[in-house]
């Protein structure tokens, strides 16, 4: 049976028989769909989550979203109205007078 494989830069499925197969020195083997997969990743060195045009980065964009929406919803909780502020009865106090200079300082 044949194996199914995907793309290691863009996550799309690969048809047996086509694409390329990639073996860094470390022996790190990469699967290609398309040659432009293959430069973006090898030669220019770009990832696959901040790629938008990745299936990898729609899923993280999807995941995040819902997780921004799940934690929206844990925040939102129903107000509900404040009750109507009533008249105060209690005095205001009372203002402190402003204190006057002593005299004594000038009569020396």
């Amino acid at each position: 049976m044949v194996e199914k494989r995907n793309c290691s830069f863009c996550g799309e499925p690969i048809e047996p028989g086509t694409g390329k197969i990639y073996v860094k020195k470390d022996g790190t083997v990469y699967t290609f769909c398309t040659n432009k997969c293959k430069k973006n990743r090898i030669d220019i060195g770009r990832v696959p989550r901040r790629t938008k045009w990745t299936v990898r980065y729609n899923e993280l964009k999807a995941s995040s979203l819902s997780r921004e929406q799940a934690a929206k919803d844990a925040t939102v909780v129903e107000k509900k109205p404040a009750p109507a502020k009533k008249a105060s009865a209690k005095k205001a106090a009372p203002k402190k007078k402003a204190e006057k200079p002593a005299e004594d300082a000038k009569s020396k």
